[in-house]
Parts: C-alpha cells; structure tokens; sequence
C-alpha cells in the first residue's frame, strides 16, 4: 500500500513538473503569427509564433526534417526561440543540424532575420 501511494505521488510530481516547465509567458503580441522563411536556397521552413509565448518551428532541406516546440521571448531587437528541454536557444543553429536546439532572430520590421551560424549567410521568416 505504501509502495503505490510513493508511486503515485512521485508520477504526480513529474506532471506536475513537466507542466510547469512548459509554461510559457505571453510574448510581444506584435510578433506572434505565422511566418515563412525565404532567401535559403532549397530549404522551406515555417515558424509559427503564438500570442501565449509558445511556438512551433518546422524546417526541411533535403533529407533533413526538423521540428520543436517550446517558448519563444523578446529579448531588445532578438527573438530567441527556445524549444523544451533547453534553457536558452542556440546561436548556431543550421538546416544540416540534426534535431532543433533553437534560434536567436532579429527582429527587422515585421520580418525576422535567422543569421545562419554566425555565418552572414541570412534567411528572413516573413507573414
């Protein structure tokens, strides 16, 4: 009997770890929406920004698919996109990456600018 009880109170633990964990805050309202990425030649990818601070990222370039979920945040003129799991976003991300650790974008008018690695090789997600 106190075997289950320590079982089912460490199983309600962990949902209700996991559930806070996933909160996310609500992010700048003018960001949010659904934004497309162009000028990377032969990669498609979709970013879909939600007013309540989460997102859903999806990416392909060749036989390469990625995707994430998590929380994204205005931090000055960046965007970080922080998928679950990880605490910060990764600056050098890139479409040959295998899995999503997240990207760091410039906001620039309504685009937002992905500077590929570091590289000066840039992609805009636009509405």
């Amino acid at each position: 009997m106190q075997l289950q009880f320590a079982c089912a109170l460490a199983g309600a633990l962990v949902i209700g770890a996991t559930g806070a964990a996933n909160a996310c805050q609500p992010g700048d309202a003018r960001l949010a929406g659904h934004y497309y990425l162009s000028g990377v030649m032969e990669v498609g990818s979709e970013l879909l920004l939600k007013k309540d601070g989460s997102f859903e990222f999806a990416l392909a370039y060749g036989a390469n698919d990625q995707y994430g979920k998590g929380c994204w945040v205005r931090k000055g003129p960046t965007v970080e996109v922080i998928p679950a799991g990880r605490s910060s976003a990764s600056t050098h991300h890139t479409p040959d990456d295998r899995g999503f650790s997240g990207l760091v974008l410039t906001v620039s008018g309504s685009s937002l600018i992905w500077d590929i690695n570091g590289s000066g090789h840039k992609g805009r997600f636009e509405k």
